[in-house]
C-alpha cells in the first residue's frame, strides 16, 4: 500500500518519503493513554515522521488524532534516535487504519540495531555495545525478555491480592465477579514464560546455518510478551496509591518486552535482506 495515495494534499507531508515493504511482519505499539498495545506494519519513514498502518482486530479501539504513542523502534535522524511519536491523521481504509505519526521523543539506544530515516536501511553497531555476533544479540534479547516477563509474574502476585479482596467485596454487594481471574492470569504468564525460555534455548542450540528467528517464532513470541492486564481499565478501577506504581511498573515492563520483540523483527527483516 502506498501511503501517499490515500491522503489528500493537504495532509501529506512535505518531505520526501521512504516507502518500507516489510511483507506481513508486523510490529509492537503501545498507547501513552494505557490502552491494550496494537500491532502495525510500517509502510514509510521521512524526515520526521512515519506511516503505519494498523490491521483491524476485534477488541482493539482506533488510534486518534493528537494521540500519543510509542513505536517501540529506534529510528535514527541527526544522529539522535526516536521512538515515540503524535498522531497527525488517520483514515479507515478496508485492511485497517493508516495512519501518519510525527516523531517527538528522543531516546538512548537500547539494543546495538534501528532504523535510519534517511535510507530506511537496519544498521548495526554491535561492536560499540561489545557484542560480538548477531547471534549473540539475538540471545541477548530473548535473555532479557525471559527476566522481564519474570518480573511481570513478580509484581502480579504482589497485585493478587487486591484482585482477591476486590472479587470478595463485589460478591459481597451481590455484584458478578470473576474469581477465576488471578490464577487464570497467573497461569497465563507462566506459560508465556516458559515459550520465551523454549524459543532462547532453541537459539542457543540452533545450527550456525539456520536464520533466526523465523516467521513462527515471532508469531509464539508476539503472544508471549502480550500483557494479560488492561492496565487502563485496572487504574481507573482501582485508584488506591499503593497499588497504582506496581501497575507502572507492570507497564513499563510491557514496553520493554515490546522493544525486545520489535528488534527481533528487525533482525528477521535483516536476514531475509529486507530495508527494514
Amino acid at each position: 500500500m502506498n501511503i501517499s495515495q490515500i491522503q489528500s494534499a493537504d495532509e501529506r507531508r512535505s518531505e520526501a518519503r521512504i516507502p518500507i515493504n516489510v511483507g506481513n511482519v508486523q510490529f509492537l505499539g503501545s498507547r501513552e493513554n494505557a490502552q491494550p498495545s496494537f500491532s502495525f506494519l510500517l509502510l514509510d519513514v521521512s524526515s520526521s515522521g512515519v506511516g503505519v498502518m494498523v490491521p483491524t482486530k476485534p477488541g482493539v479501539i482506533p488510534l486518534e488524532v493528537g494521540e500519543t504513542v510509542n513505536f517501540h523502534l529506534p529510528f535514527q535522524l541527526n544522529k539522535e534516535f526516536y521512538n515515540q511519536g503524535v498522531i497527525r491523521w488517520q483514515q479507515v481504509v478496508p485492511e485497517g487504519q493508516v495512519c501518519g505519526a510525527r516523531l517527538e521523543r528522543r531516546v538512548p539506544l537500547r539494543y546495538p540495531i534501528y532504523v535510519e530515516f534517511e535510507t530506511g536501511d537496519i544498521r548495526f553497531v554491535l561492536e560499540e555495545f561489545g557484542i560480538p555476533s548477531l547471534d549473540a544479540l539475538v540471545v541477548q534479547i530473548l535473555d532479557d525478555a525471559l527476566y522481564f516477563k519474570k518480573a511481570v509474574s513478580i509484581y502480579f502476585e504482589h497485585l493478587a491480592p487486591y484482585f482477591g479482596r476486590h472479587s470478595r467485596s463485589k460478591s459481597e454487594k451481590g455484584f458478578p465477579t470473576d474469581e477465576d481471574l488471578v490464577p487464570r492470569v497467573r497461569k497465563q504468564i507462566l506459560d508465556d514464560t516458559r515459550v520465551i525460555e523454549t524459543l532462547r534455548n532453541r537459539a542457543i542450540d540452533r545450527p550456525a546455518d539456520e536464520p533466526f528467528p523465523p516467521v513462527v517464532d515471532l508469531e509464539s513470541l508476539r503472544v508471549a510478551v502480550a500483557l494479560q492486564l488492561n492496565l487502563a481499565v485496572l487504574s481507573e478501577r482501582f485508584s488506591a496509591s499503593t497499588m497504582l506504581p506496581y501497575l507502572r511498573s507492570v507497564g513499563l515492563l510491557a514496553h520493554q518486552l515490546y522493544t525486545n520483540f520489535n528488534t527481533l523483527v528487525l533482525i528477521h527483516l535483516h536476514n531475509l535482506g529486507r530495508r527494514v
